[in-house]
């Protein structure tokens, strides 16, 4: 998913038949990974950027034995997974899965986290509140 838009795209349920997973947070230009076939977006809040208290996207990149994420914001945000993209060397889509949130760190600064991920890509799904 990618958010064209100038605002932040805020708890976005996203289904695929019976699967919904929500993605908490997409702000201006993001792109994100969805592990659902043929996703379909419901409605979404949408805010100004500035409503976000300065929050950015954490990042997260397959290292041996795990996962790093990186969290440029000053507090912890609440984790609910990661979605993860495997492509094939011409960059299709070949398989995906989700990460529960017990394995994903939105914690400030970097973070190593031990998980079985083949080398993919790791969109990490970081809420601002508990909600």
């Amino acid at each position: 998913m990618e958010n064209t838009s100038t605002l932040a795209a805020y708890r976005i349920p996203v289904t695929s038949g019976a699967r919904t997973v929500e993605v908490p947070v997409l702000t201006p230009g993001q792109r994100i990974g969805v592990a659902l076939d043929r996703p379909v977006p419901g409605p979404v809040v949408w805010l100004a950027p500035e409503a976000l208290g300065g929050f950015t996207p954490v990042t997260a990149t397959v290292v041996p034995g795990g996962v790093r994420y990186h969290s440029a914001n000053c507090r912890a945000l609440t984790s609910r997974g990661a979605a993860v993209l495997v492509r094939d060397g011409a960059g299709r889509i070949t398989g995906g899965d989700q990460l529960p949130p017990a394995s994903v760190s939105c914690a400030p600064g970097e973070r190593e986290v031990s998980a079985a991920v083949p080398s993919a890509e790791v969109y990490p799904y970081c809420a601002l509140g508990p909600e």
